[in-house]
């Protein structure tokens, strides 16, 4: 390399020890060290000092400078660590000299010592000669480093040009096999058969959980799947009311233009998928309103059902079971999920299943334990909350499914998943809810919860409460669940004390306490919101928060 071989006959020429040059970074107003001859530490090689500092410093910032011992020189500007990195090296005289270009200074060659003493006359007009010339050769290695860069840059932007014309041409081709397909009326599965044939890969649509919605069919393979390398995945997100989700498209060789198909797809699986919704949506719309118009409770305006609609679909009167189940995620896809499960229940005949006001909703012509047995061998992998009740007769029906959405919200806000209870299951809870009466409820909770109500912080106090009693009195677990420290849950239950009286965690207060709590934990998670406002009010209308 030019620069090198200037320094080292810059060495040579002055008989010194070691020589460097150094270049300026005018951002940083610094100089570092950018080629050296005879250094033998890293640390020293790689020297950044500021302009204006030490030796080095100061030749790069213009003027010839030199020192014959540099560790005593009080006239020099030291700092402690270059001067860590100097006693390393074993550098004791210095002698350097500026870089000018144009009559600016870009760096300074240096030479140095590891003994002591000064320089002569000739060895710094030697110096400042060989410093010209280094300035000459860093300006010409300058221009060739620009002309690489100029170079690296337009062969980059060809490769980029290149690259957007072939993944436009891809996204073209994609789309407009795409498009046809869908103006055909095809289906998800269908669209994501042809898109897989085109492409060669596999792909699959996710909903927001990662449950699977649909697959390709696997890509016809050249090789033994053992002799395939890894595969490679590009995630494309769904779009629109299909979201959240994903269409991940997956290779056996990394594709030309990455990034490109999955978004595009994506797209249109997105319309594909609210199209076959859509049409599921249509080919149920019988039993929707059917479901819709049996538990809802009587309106004269509503046309009544006729006994022959409603024979066809249940059979004859007799006792009429109501399922009400809720999925552990409030999402659309969960619900659809759940929903296409137990539609399954309907091919047995006497039995209607139906979305209604975000549940699945199954009515039947059988007991409560025979249809629980026959929904549970259903969704015993889905996760979903679930109430079942029942009704002697079908007028009685909204009151049946009124019990059962209850207390599916009932095992909701108890956190239990999985069962389909009825109202011996929902424990003392469901006996209330079976009572249906809220006044009732409401007056429980007054007796035993009144103070607490009323308070200002009244919730984290009745939120504390609960989580004390049912951690068996054990202030660590109760701070464990609600993710406080111990102390804190002392300093509540202390205030809870002063608000109900210690007897509240004790004997058989204690129970009808514990019964209230969940009772108002239940409330809040079932209930609407101005049944809220007016179960959160105290007598001088002061709301708790």
């Amino acid at each position: 390399m030019l620069l090198s071989s200037i320094v080292r006959r810059a060495r040579l020429l002055l008989g010194t020890d070691i020589a460097y040059l150094s270049l300026n970074d005018s951002e940083s107003a610094e100089t570092f060290i950018r080629t050296t001859d005879g250094v033998r530490t890293e640390s020293y090689a790689a020297i950044r000092m500021p302009l204006g500092t030490g030796v080095l410093g100061l030749a790069a910032g213009g003027i010839i400078a030199e020192t014959p011992d540099y560790l005593p020189d009080e006239g020099k500007t030291h700092l402690p660590d270059i001067d860590h990195v100097v006693v390393e090296e074993g550098v004791r005289a210095i002698l350097g000299a500026p870089l000018r270009i144009a009559g600016k200074v870009v760096g300074a060659l240096m030479t140095a010592n590891r003994t002591p003493g000064a320089f002569t006359q000739a060895q710094r007009e030697h110096l400042e000669q060989i410093a010209s010339l280094a300035a000459a050769a860093v300006e010409l290695v300058g221009a060739k480093e620009s002309e690489k860069v100029a170079r690296r840059a337009a062969k980059k932007a060809a490769a980029d040009l290149a690259s957007v014309l072939t993944a436009d041409g891809v996204r073209s081709e994609i789309e407009t096999r795409l498009a046809g397909e869908l103006a055909e009326h095809r289906g998800l599965d269908e669209l994501l058969d042809v898109a897989g044939t085109m492409l060669g890969a596999q792909l699959r649509v996710l909903d927001a959980t990662g449950s699977e919605l649909a697959c390709s069919a696997s890509p016809e393979r050249s090789e033994p799947e053992e002799v395939q390398g890894s595969a490679h995945e590009e995630r494309g997100a769904l779009i629109g009311d299909a979201a959240p989700g994903f269409v991940i498209v997956t290779r056996d060789a990394p594709p030309e233009v990455p990034g490109v198909v999955a978004s595009v797809v994506a797209r249109y699986a997105s319309i594909a998928l609210l199209y076959d919704r859509t049409i599921d949506d249509v080919r149920h719309f019988h039993e929707n309103e059917l479901v819709s118009a049996l538990v809802s409770p009587p309106d004269p305006e509503r046309p009544t059902l006729s006994p022959a609609m409603v024979q066809r679909a249940l059979g004859t009167d007799r006792e009429t079971s109501i399922a009400v189940l809720v999925p552990s995620e409030p999402d659309d896809s969960s619900r659809r999920r759940l929903l296409g499960r137990v539609r399954q229940l309907a091919k047995t005949g006497h039995t209607i299943v139906a979305g209604y006001l975000g549940r699945v909703v199954i009515v039947a012509r059988s007991p409560e334990e025979a249809l629980r047995a026959r929904i549970t061998a259903l969704v015993s992998d889905l996760p979903c909350f679930g109430g079942i009740a029942s009704s002697p007769e079908l007028a009685k029906a909204p009151g049946a499914y009124a019990e059962a959405a209850a207390i599916a919200s009932a095992m909701r806000a108890t956190g239990q998943p999985g069962a389909i209870a009825g109202g011996a299951e929902a424990g003392v809870a469901g006996l209330l809810l079976r009572d249906g009466d809220p006044a009732t409820a409401r007056r429980f909770l007054a007796a035993h919860l009144g103070p607490l109500l009323k308070q200002s912080r009244g919730d984290v106090l009745l939120a504390t409460a609960l989580a004390y009693l049912d951690a068996n009195g054990s202030i660590n677990d109760a701070a464990e669940v609600l993710r406080i420290h111990p102390n804190t849950v002392r300093q509540r239950v202390d205030r809870i004390d002063s608000e109900l009286d210690p007897s509240w965690r004790r004997g058989p207060r204690r129970l009808d306490t514990h019964v209230a709590l969940r009772l108002w934990r239940l409330n809040r998670a079932t209930a609407s919101p101005a049944e809220i406002n007016e179960t959160s009010m105290g007598p001088a209308g002061a709301r708790a928060h």
